[in-house]
């Protein structure tokens, strides 16, 4: 009688193991084609597929205390995370136009065309910095104005909604978007464009222009005593439909804190900013379902980042949160963001946190791997390759495996465009990536 019960538990894992392929199903035409299946063995595609693979799943990777000390070496020691309660009451009006600028002479020198195809005329860009209204910069100090979105909105370069793209094909890159900001953000407002349809705002992890009718004006002590809530929930799937009085109000991304009031059989009430016609804060109740919120940050562990990560799973790339979707950047964001931890905005910055870090930029593959295999821990370590981000999975037939939000284009398939499975050798970046960094404090 055990025989029987053994046996066919051995069939499937035997089964499981032997089924796959580390290589997108692509056929062997010398056309270019989309990657429809990533990976043949469908296990890969499971959370708890890789969270079996880890020793403690359920152990506590960094506790409140460590996450807080690991937050604050981000925004002190790096300078990558602005706390809202540290934005200073005035700030130099020649550094306010010295960052306006930056951005508006990048842009000009990366973007040349428009969404339809037409080439981006000089005028455009001289009516837009005329737009920008640098010359009301006049006094030696600007006073801040405090603000919070209101609801979900793209943070951009320069304040015009038109997608701004360097080259024609490239529709799905609109270099003018920054970021994109959830609803509750708070913003250190420093400027307004010359037809007040525009705020130059600071954020926690970007900076950029804003739509005046997307944000509200408070007074600084009462937005950080909003934010600063104790009692709190945190939003904990990938959107969340935020309603008010039982109507669709927005959607909110995955790991957005919110003030908690109740629980109330399904639904969950929260406070959220609103305003009024004067563009001024009003907090408002607002519901959501419970299961779509966590009470409080969730302990930070491998099982439940790599359990949030999943959520994600074949939802589409937004570069700089286009379409209300993510990057790489930003689905490591709020993945990471479900525990309390926060990591900076682009990738680049994402690699460069904590001091548990290390270096492979002119090492052999051969010897990345090693390192990966050695070092890396799975959702706890990020792997940065020029321009993408990632995060490690762990192991399987000796192969390292990532979950990443990718674009991922190549010269033989079209880009996948969503986020993926995929092995580290996917397009070549197991011997493209330049450090493991590992989201701990030791």
């Amino acid at each position: 009688m055990k025989n029987l019960l053994i046996i066919p538990i051995i069939i499937f894992f035997t089964s499981c193991q032997e089924v796959g392929d580390n290589k997108p199903m692509v056929s062997d035409s010398d056309e270019k084609q989309p990657i429809i299946i990533v990976n043949k063995n469908r296990h890969l595609n499971i959370a708890e597929f890789w969270i079996d693979k880890i020793e403690q799943p359920d152990k506590i990777v960094m506790n409140e205390k460590e996450i807080e000390h690991f937050n604050d070496n981000v925004a002190y020691k790096q300078k990558r995370l602005n706390y809202f309660r540290d934005i200073p009451t005035t700030y130099s009006s020649s550094w306010i136009k010295e960052k306006i600028l930056k951005g508006f002479n990048g842009i000009k020198l990366s973007a040349s065309y428009f969404e339809d195809g037409y080439k981006i005329p000089k005028s455009f860009y001289k009516d837009i910095k005329k737009d920008m209204n640098l010359d009301s910069l006049y006094k030696k100090e600007i006073k801040t104005r405090y603000a919070l979105t209101v609801n979900y909105t793209d943070q951009k370069i320069i304040p015009t909604e038109l997608s701004l793209l360097k080259k024609k094909s490239q529709i799905h890159f609109d270099r003018n978007q920054n970021s994109a900001l959830d609803i509750a953000t708070p913003l250190a407002i420093i400027h307004s464009s010359k037809d007040g349809l525009w705020y130059y705002g600071i954020g926690p992890t970007s900076s950029g222009w804003v739509r005046a009718k997307d944000i509200a004006f408070g007074d600084k002590d009462e937005i950080f005593k909003y934010l600063d809530s104790k009692n709190f929930v945190i939003t904990t799937a990938n959107k969340t439909p935020l309603m008010i009085q039982e109507k669709y109000h927005d959607y909110m991304r995955m790991g957005v804190r919110l003030p908690f009031l109740m629980t109330v059989d399904n639904m969950t009430m929260v406070m959220i900013p609103t305003r009024n016609k004067e563009g001024r804060l009003i907090l408002t109740n607002a519901t959501l379902k419970t299961e779509n919120v966590h009470k409080g940050y969730l302990p930070y562990t491998q099982r439940n980042i790599l359990t949030q990560a999943f959520k994600f799973l074949h939802l589409p790339y937004g570069w700089g949160g286009m379409y209300g979707e993510q990057d790489c950047s930003k689905f490591l964001q709020e993945v990471y963001a479900t525990t309390g931890i926060q990591l900076p905005r682009n990738s680049s910055s994402q690699s460069e946190v904590g001091d548990n870090k290390i270096d492979l930029d002119g090492l052999a593959k051969k010897s990345k791997h090693h390192k990966v295999k050695s070092f890396a821990l799975a959702g706890a370590s990020i792997l940065h390759l020029k321009g993408h981000i990632v995060l490690y999975l762990g192991e399987y037939k000796d192969e390292p495996y990532i979950i990443h939000t990718v674009w991922g284009s190549s010269s033989k398939h079209f880009a996948l465009g969503r986020t993926a499975v995929t092995s580290l050798n996917f397009n070549n970046y197991l011997n493209k990536i330049d450090r493991i960094t590992n989201i701990t404090i030791e």
